[in-house]
């Protein structure tokens, strides 16, 4: 048995699983973005 396997395993799960719920949130963002959701401006664009 090797404790020290056990601690890495539980203190790597963590990171990882942030990561994934990071990548995710960005290319959903990324899509929002290309489908020109959510356009901001400083701009006013009437006349």
């Amino acid at each position: 048995m090797q404790p020290w396997n056990s601690i890495e395993k539980d203190n790597d799960k963590k990171p990882i699983d942030n990561n994934a719920k990071r990548a995710k949130k960005n290319e959903m963002r990324e899509a929002n973005r290309q489908a020109g959701k959510r356009q901001y401006s400083k701009e006013t664009n009437h006349l």
